[in-house]
């Protein structure tokens, strides 16, 4: 991944992260509108988000829950920046939390989560299926985990994005998550895909 790319959506920082973060803002807010309601949020979740960019799953979901609780983390203080704005009426309520921290150096959760998915992210992390195994555990006994891809590699087609989709199936499956399933969601310019775990209860 070239460093332009790294520096807009990857771990955006300085100028270049601002603008990044605005073209995530517009382009990706269907996604994060379709991942939220394929999740199936309740009032009472407690739910986790690797890379939560602009914030604006954390917008949609906050208007969600009631007693529940939306925690985020994402290494960019550009991002973070952003989304506290977006999101400042939700954090003064205590509904939701934003950390500055890296899928590989997770801080340390005082409760287990009901949902936890990533959005765009799981590209920029290392060792993904010892990642995810990791979030199993974080997880709730029947908890959910949802991780959605939209391809924005040059060529990409929606057949590269139903290829990536079968590829996080497998990761899910070695991570040891059950119940895994593939939703795509016909979007432009490339297809999204979420692939959607539980975590087993025994």
């Amino acid at each position: 991944m070239s460093r332009l790319l790294m520096n807009l959506f990857g771990r955006p920082y300085g100028f270049l992260g601002n603008i990044g973060g605005r073209i995530m803002a517009a382009a990706n807010k269907e996604i994060n509108e379709w991942t939220v309601a394929l999740l199936d949020i309740r009032s009472n979740d407690k739910v986790l988000e690797i890379g939560f960019g602009p914030g604006i799953a954390a917008e949609k979901i906050s208007n969600i829950i009631k007693e529940g609780i939306f925690v985020g983390i994402d290494p960019s203080e550009v991002m973070f920046s952003q989304a506290q704005k977006r999101n400042e009426a939700a954090i003064r309520e205590g509904k939701v939390k934003l950390q500055l921290a890296t899928i590989e150096h997770l801080p340390v959760f005082n409760e287990a989560f009901d949902k936890i998915f990533s959005i765009n992210s799981i590209l920029f992390w290392e060792q993904p299926i010892e990642r995810l195994k990791e979030l199993r555990h974080l997880l709730k006994p029947n908890g959910l985990i949802a991780i959605t891809l939209q391809p924005r590699s040059k060529g990409a087609t929606n057949e590269t994005a139903r290829q990536e989709g079968e590829k996080l199936v497998q990761y899910l499956k070695e991570a040891g998550f059950s119940s895994i399933r593939l939703e795509e969601k016909q979007t432009k310019p490339v297809s999204a895909v979420c692939a959607i775990g539980a975590n087993p209860s025994s």
